[in-house]
């Protein structure tokens, strides 16, 4: 389901204004969540003096991804527009009710965690699904730039705009974060609802998903499951993915402790890190098309890993702090260039019509590491020093440069 090379100018152009409404509806939706997570954990701490209450509703959207198997099974049954408009509606109308809460003053924080935990199963359809349909709309030679652009403005929403602003409305009133994130999903939803069933000139995916109609849920979600065991590439990628979720989770969870302790600095030093961390995924999102154009992607992936490996080593030995603001600036492009990488590698490599579930059992397999991450991180910061994390996580990702040897690359 893939535009051909040679399309007429007609596809082309729909193509293009296609992609632009995916992009700008991932935007949208971006500042709507950066927003959240600045407002959501203020108002958890506002209803509730629990600790461990607090903790809950931040883990809730989180805990959606164990769920990711079935759910990319799910949207691989539907049209790929389909679940994305319904997941930003569905986001749109528990932000309205939460806004109501808020403004009535009854905001029970059982209630907080259910809403949080049901609008992480929307995000879990609506990434699935957006990382699916990107082959439909994009050419194959505009793979990576496309996936490039979409990440770029996921980080500015969450990374620099949403965040602040986040804050600010909180301190205007309390319901208004709420009532701009339930908007921006509004907005999303009707952008997408433009974008095509399928794309011009495409064949439809009815007669590869024939063979799996009548099947249970359950069985071709195993399905995609054994997919992602079996072929060597995901596999791969998947091992690699997770041993970085564990050792970039190994060193942010103790680095507000390791700013303060090792580096010196005041309190706000931990947001000047995060805030070279967002600046370097920005710059490595809108350098990645260009790089894999001129590396490939299985030397871009090599790359992207051996950098971020030994960014965390330097910073191991040398605890200078613009030292180590830069090298999380660098880290973070090289974790950003990965990503690019990758989703457009499962998007060539992934049958059309399984791609929800090659992007969910990847995700899950990201996503359930990072706790050990952090888990180690804090053991290890405890027992062995602060520098520890950092020493952890550069080894264990030289350790993986040899599963990225024959790795599938394009010129």
């Amino acid at each position: 389901m893939r535009f051909a090379s040679g399309s007429s100018p007609e596809p082309d152009r729909i193509r293009a204004a296609a992609v632009r409404r995916l992009v700008a509806a991932n935007a949208l939706s971006s500042v709507g969540d950066g927003v959240r997570f600045a407002a959501l954990p203020l108002l958890a701490a506002s209803v509730t003096e629990d600790v461990l209450w607090v903790s809950v509703v931040a883990a809730a959207g989180r805990a959606a991804w164990l769920l990711a198997p079935v759910i990319g099974t799910l949207v691989d049954r539907m049209p790929r527009r389909r679940p994305m408009v319904g997941a930003d509606l569905a986001r749109c109308m528990m932000l309205a009710v939460l806004c109501a809460l808020v403004v009535s003053g009854w905001v029970p924080v059982a209630v907080l965690a259910l809403l949080a935990f049901v609008s992480g199963i929307a995000e879990v359809f609506f990434d699935c699904a957006a990382q699916a349909v990107g082959p439909s709309l994009a050419a194959e030679r505009e793979l990576e730039r496309t996936n490039a652009r979409i990440i770029a403005a996921q980080i500015t929403g969450t990374g620099f705009v949403g965040p602040p602003v986040g804050a600010v409305l909180w301190t205007l009133w309390q319901p208004l974060p709420f009532l701009l994130d339930a908007v921006t999903f509004l907005v999303s939803a009707l952008l997408l609802r433009r974008l095509p069933e399928r794309a011009p000139g495409a064949r439809s995916e009815d007669a590869e998903r024939a063979g799996e109609d009548g099947r249970g849920l359950l069985h071709d979600t195993w399905a995609g499951l054994r997919l992602l065991g079996r072929h060597r590439v995901f596999r791969r990628l998947m091992v690699v993915v997770a041993v970085l979720g564990v050792g970039q989770q190994a060193v942010y969870a103790v680095l507000v402790v390791y700013v303060e302790r090792r580096l010196g600095l005041p309190s706000y030093g931990y947001s000047l890190m995060l805030v070279a961390a967002a600046v370097g995924s920005l710059a490595g999102a809108r350098s990645a098309a260009r790089t894999v154009r001129r590396l490939g992607s299985g030397a871009s992936l090599t790359v992207s890993v051996a950098v971020s490996a030994v960014s965390y080593l330097v910073v191991a030995v040398v605890p200078w702090w613009p030292l180590v603001a830069f090298l999380l600036a660098v880290n973070s492009a090289g974790v950003v260039l990965w990503n690019v990488c990758t989703v457009s590698l499962r998007q060539r490599l992934a049958p059309p019509h399984m791609l929800g579930r090659v992007t969910s059992g990847y995700r899950l397999a990201a996503w359930g590491a990072m706790p050990l991450g952090a888990a180690l991180g804090g053991v290890l910061a405890k027992h062995a020093g602060l520098d520890s994390p950092w020493v952890l996580a550069g080894v264990l990702l030289l350790g993986c440069l040899p599963l990225l040897r024959g790795v599938a690359g394009t010129r």
